[in-house]
């Protein structure tokens, strides 16, 4: 697992309210030139705009390659299907590697059946089995 660094954000307010608030909780990390977002909660039409703002925060600064640790992430909809893809294409287009990381078991058979799986590099050798 990733030590982070000292450079930690959370996007909005303190992750109990804003984790109350809306279902969803970012958490960006810099792990040497490695962005790591953590997503825990529902990522769908009414959280997506957090991750927006944290992938345009993450890919605003000089890392290499952009992470998002899904092992907290309990759902997903087609409008945070649409962000992971655009910020890959954003990511590639930038010169950075793009992975999703540890989905879990729900979230990685929503990627498996829309075909996300075969369009974005997937690590989910640790997957959650959540």
């Amino acid at each position: 697992m990733f030590a982070p660094s000292s450079t930690s954000a959370h996007v909005g307010e303190a992750a109990g309210p804003l984790l109350r608030r809306t279902g969803f909780y970012v958490e960006v990390n810099e792990v040497g030139d490695t962005v790591v977002l953590r997503l825990e909660g529902e990522l769908d039409t009414a959280t997506a705009r957090e991750l927006r703002a944290a992938l345009a925060t993450a890919m605003a600064g000089d890392a290499t390659a952009v992470v998002l640790d899904l092992g907290e992430l309990s759902f997903i909809d087609s409008t945070g299907i649409a962000v992971f893809l655009a910020a890959c294409h954003q990511a590639q287009s930038q010169g950075r590697s793009f992975t999703l990381r540890h989905p879990a078991r729900m979230v990685l058979k929503v990627l498996h059946l829309t075909g996300v799986d075969r369009l974005l590099a997937i690590d989910s050798a640790e997957a959650s089995s959540a």
